[in-house]
């Protein structure tokens, strides 16, 4: 086991080691006065719009150069996104339903920022802005595509929830400005959203642009990978320290048994999104063989003994703290759904060729299912391999009674990614 706390204890300090992480991507800025800089862009998956990036002109290259507002006024990452520099009028109102209040708010700032572009057609161009308040929406018409923000606001009127959906209105006038209004679009503005997915899709049919293209060029594609893990098993067994096993004299026991593992992995934004959504089946063998002295009637030396086999469903969610291409180092936490067999179950004395008349008849009450929570953590290394430890809390595996056993376990595996 000291070989599995050392690797946890390297797997947590890993993220303090590594003090910065990067993900350059192919992709150019333009300058102040026009110039297009091809080179490679720090991509970071922002949450909120950057104001400033990291930019190298070969990847290979050991110095980098920040630009911001100050000094580009586009800049693009291939196939992955584009920032275009505007000063805007930015709403600053609450709108989610957690926390708005009561009274229309139409409070708001102007600043220079990078919007993010979402589409650019023969007539609109789609943008967006996030920051710490809110993500918003806009719109610009051709030929210049100066960004008009696309007005959604909630509030409360007299403890009445009020939905201001300006936008539709807005996008409404654009798409009769441009005779794009027909049916389907009138039920598309009846179900819109104030989201990517809903605003692009009328944005598109006022530009004319088809669904396979939305689908190919504009929505977002997740990259699914399927794995195989092969693992050591640390199953521990306990017992409860009110039971009559316990009383009696009967001790913990932990066994190390070669576990497996297989599932999909989903990444949402493989092109430097942090979160991923892992579905697999773990199969984890534990032995309990307890030798211990019987501290009541018959007083003699007794074991306790079964076989188990647990095969789990675990859906877990991870989040890469470190993130760099071909290196992550990520924690996770999901759910064990553990289903238990049970085989060669013994309660005897530790001569098995001499069973004792005398010594004690306790079955066990085995758990056939029973949930737990899953801790993991790991390190992916050039994308296919990754080195892990798990730990999943206590689950039942002999009701409350003589026995009243729990089983944790703690693992630490080697896992190989198909389909990257």
């Amino acid at each position: 086991m000291k070989l599995l706390y050392k690797l946890s204890i390297l797997l947590f300090l890993l993220p303090v080691i590594s003090a910065a992480q990067s993900n350059y991507k192919a992709g150019y800025v333009v300058t102040l006065n026009g110039d297009t800089v091809k080179g490679f862009i720090d991509y970071q998956a922002w949450d909120s719009n950057p104001t400033d990036i990291y930019f190298k002109t070969s990847i290979a290259d050991h110095d980098r150069k920040t630009y911001g507002m100050s000094t580009i006024s586009f800049f693009s990452i291939d196939r992955v996104a584009a920032y275009k520099k505007y000063t805007v009028n930015i709403s600053t109102d609450i709108t989610n339903p957690a926390q708005v209040g009561e009274g229309r708010d139409t409070s708001s700032r102007t600043s220079e920022v990078f919007l993010k572009v979402l589409q650019v057609g023969k007539n609109l161009t789609l943008y967006s802005y996030a920051d710490n308040i809110k993500r918003r929406f806009y719109v610009g018409e051709a030929p210049d595509y100066t960004p008009t923000e696309l007005v959604y606001r909630l509030y409360y009127d007299n403890s009445r929830t009020v939905n201001e959906n300006t936008y539709q209105k807005q996008l409404f006038a654009l798409a009769n400005k441009y005779n794009a209004v027909d049916d389907k679009l009138n039920r598309a503005f009846q179900d819109a959203n104030y989201n990517d997915v809903d605003l692009l899709g009328i944005v598109s049919r006022i530009n004319n642009v088809s669904k396979a293209e939305v689908a190919k060029n504009y929505s977002a594609h997740g990259k699914i990978s399927w794995y195989v893990s092969a693992a050591l098993n640390a199953g521990n067994t306990t017992s409860d320290a009110t039971s009559s096993y316990t009383a009696a004299g009967g001790i913990p026991y932990t066994s190390y048994l070669p576990g497996a593992a297989f599932g999909l992995d989903f990444v949402p934004d493989p092109n430097g999104g942090k979160a991923e959504f892992r579905i697999g089946i773990s199969i984890n063998p534990i032995r309990f063989n307890a030798l211990y002295q019987l501290k009541v009637s018959p007083n003699i030396g007794a074991q306790a003994s079964y076989n188990q086999l647990d095969i789990a469903l675990t859906p877990t969610v991870i989040y890469n703290l470190y993130n760099a291409e071909n290196f992550k180092f990520y924690l996770g936490i999901g759910i064990a759904l553990n289903d238990f067999t049970y085989s060669n179950p013994y309660f005897q004395s530790q001569n098995m060729s001499s069973p004792n008349p005398f010594f004690p008849v306790e079955p066990y009450d085995f758990s056939t299912f029973d949930t737990s929570f899953l801790f993991r953590a790991g390190f992916r290394i050039h994308k296919n391999w990754e080195i892990y430890v798990n730990y999943s809390t206590p689950a039942v595996a002999s009701h409350s009674g003589y026995f009243a056993l729990t089983e944790s376990n703690r693992q630490v595996g080697v896992s190989y990614f198909f389909g990257l």
